[in-house]
């Protein structure tokens, strides 16, 4: 099966928690949350993506696994730093 990214992802530095989502900080994640102002201040998010087999993978990480899965559609400012760094623009 050819791995690909099926949605992004935000993992806390701390505790490895990961919040899947359609974006970063978006509806689905922030219901994780139910309002609590606290847990959000607590959560030292790391964006990122899942792929296909349930890895939390990094922006850079992920750019290399949408590109060879012909994944990106469209391109957005900054997604070629650091050798490219994927968006959730990138992909729909």
């Amino acid at each position: 099966m050819e791995r690909r990214i099926v949605c992004a992802a935000m993992r806390d530095r701390k505790t490895g928690v990961v919040v899947a989502s359609v974006r970063h900080w978006d509806e689905i994640c922030n219901m994780y949350f139910k309002g609590d102002e606290e847990k959000i201040m607590a959560f030292d998010d790391e964006q990122g993506f899942l792929d296909n087999r349930y890895n939390f993978l990094t922006r850079e990480e992920a750019w290399h696994i949408a590109l060879a899965a012909n994944q990106i559609i469209r391109r957005v400012g900054g997604d070629e730093a650091k050798g490219g760094r994927l968006y959730s623009e990138n992909l729909y």
